[in-house]
């Protein structure tokens, strides 16, 4: 046991979570008033703390023994929510999907408690991804959003979005006028490409652009879902995430696919863009503005090449990790090294530590096959649901389709990249919506009964014959 673990068993540390506990569970009630009324408010909170953790980019915390951040904070607010749906929503119980995505947070929790016990502080360091993807998922597999909440969200998602885009464009500007200092915010030398958001935040954007692109081609969208739509996949280029580019094009293709139908009638607006878009950039490149920006990206292209960059690095990282998880006792196998572990190797005779910016690695390393596949089994099923369940109107197709369409992406993105809390809060709607039309198909057989008014005697509504 380490010494962070043993200050917590001492007065004083006692005394600090208890502190932190009793602030903590005022504020949990405090709000609960309001989230079980306000279904989408642990949405909103999720939404909100993901612009917090962008903006911030160094994320502030409290030392109390444990370092408690916002996220933190956010997350448990979550549970909890999801707790006390359960005494008013029906849960899923008896669904295969919900189960599963229940049985991984089993094997998360398994392999945090022993890791807690074993590592102490680390094992709550490496544990809250996934704790944070989780929880998100699970309230929203049980929150039973109506269409107007569900459309609410998405205009959330494009107002985050759109703020995402400007906090990039806040740190462009004050790193390039001096206003702010770029090594005071981020780490890295200044030389390198610079990237106010991250894989994560642009990856986001890149999603919901997705989804505003199958709007604008099926024209049911808003009428400015094309402009969304050009804007944020414009966004994903300029940060110049080469993963995120990969996962994004990936979605891309899937809504081309789907959508082909469709295409041929947007093919003059299209190329009309293209041209446009290819005039611009080839005027502002004679004028010399976009010098700087075609360097990069060049150089960040190129980079993939250089075994001394972090491409090299991580691929080197994925065979030295892989290959000690194969080499384990079966039981690690199974349920994988315990959350606190590490992920420490070598690469070019240096000692390395960071994560191996894999999720499916970091998956089987830290809750093994039997995690990785009671993950696996409910995202799968989400994707083929959203891209194949048949729909019932316009926006319960641009609902399954465009989720659908995001998951199959984040499969791509988990190549490179570890998860995160919004992708488990899309899975979770996903798995709401095939659990709603799995209930839902038997009924559609059945001959249903007139409801008249005990007053009036007018058929008010329809109920199933028994």
């Amino acid at each position: 046991m380490d010494s962070t673990a043993q200050d917590l068993l001492n007065p004083a540390g006692a005394v600090g979570i208890a502190a932190m506990l009793v602030l903590a569970t005022a504020l949990v009630v405090l709000l609960f008033i309001k989230s079980t009324a306000t279904k989408v408010m642990p949405v909103a909170l999720l939404l909100a703390g993901f612009c917090l953790e962008v903006f911030l980019v160094k994320q502030p915390y409290v030392q109390i023994g444990l370092q408690i951040y916002p996220n933190d904070l956010i997350s448990v607010f979550v549970l909890m929510a999801a707790f006390v749906g359960f005494a008013y929503r029906p849960v899923p119980i008896n669904d295969g999907p919900f189960l599963l995505w229940l049985g991984f947070g089993v094997t998360m929790i398994a392999s945090f408690v022993v890791g807690l016990n074993e590592y102490g502080r680390y094992a709550g360091t490496e544990v809250r991804p996934f704790f944070y993807m989780w929880v998100a998922g699970l309230y929203c597999s049980i929150a039973g959003f109506d269409e107007a909440e569900l459309k609410r969200m998405g205009r959330w998602c494009v107002w985050t979005a759109y703020a995402l885009m400007a906090i990039a464009l806040y740190y462009f500007v004050g790193v390039e006028t001096g206003v702010l200092n770029r090594a005071e915010y981020f780490d890295g030398p200044t030389t390198a490409v610079f990237r106010p958001v991250g894989s994560h935040g642009t990856f986001f954007v890149g999603a919901v652009g997705l989804v505003q692109t199958m709007a604008w081609l099926r024209r049911t969208g808003s009428r400015a879902s094309g402009l969304h739509a050009a804007l944020f996949i414009a966004f994903v280029v300029i940060m110049q995430h080469r993963s995120v580019w990969i996962a994004t094009g990936s979605g891309l293709l899937a809504v081309f696919v789907l959508e082909h139908r469709h295409l041929p009638r947007r093919f003059a607006l299209l190329l009309g863009f293209t041209l446009t878009l290819t005039l611009a950039i080839a005027v502002a490149g004679a004028a010399g503005f976009l010098d700087d920006l075609a360097r990069r990206l060049l150089e960040s292209t190129l980079s993939m090449d250089d075994t001394g960059g972090t491409f090299f690095a991580r691929m080197d990282g994925w065979i030295r990790l892989w290959e000690n998880w194969v080499s384990a006792p079966l039981y690690t196998m199974l349920f994988g090294y315990p959350f606190g572990h590490g992920y420490t190797r070598l690469y070019n005779g240096v000692v390395i530590e960071f994560a191996p910016h894999n999720f499916y690695l970091d998956l089987v390393l830290r809750v093994g096959v039997v995690g990785a596949v009671l993950f696996l089994l409910p995202t799968l099923t989400a994707v083929v649901h959203g891209l194949r369940v048949r729909t019932t109107s316009e926006f319960d197709y641009l609902l399954s389709r465009g989720v659908g369409v995001s998951l199959l992406a984040a499969l791509v993105y988990f190549v490179a990249y570890p998860s995160y809390y919004l992708i488990g809060a899309a899975t979770g709607v996903a798995l709401a919506h095939f659990i709603r039309q799995r209930h839902l198909a038997p009924r559609e057989h059945t001959p249903l009964a007139p409801v008249r008014s005990p007053i009036t005697g007018q058929v008010i509504g329809w109920r199933a014959e028994r």
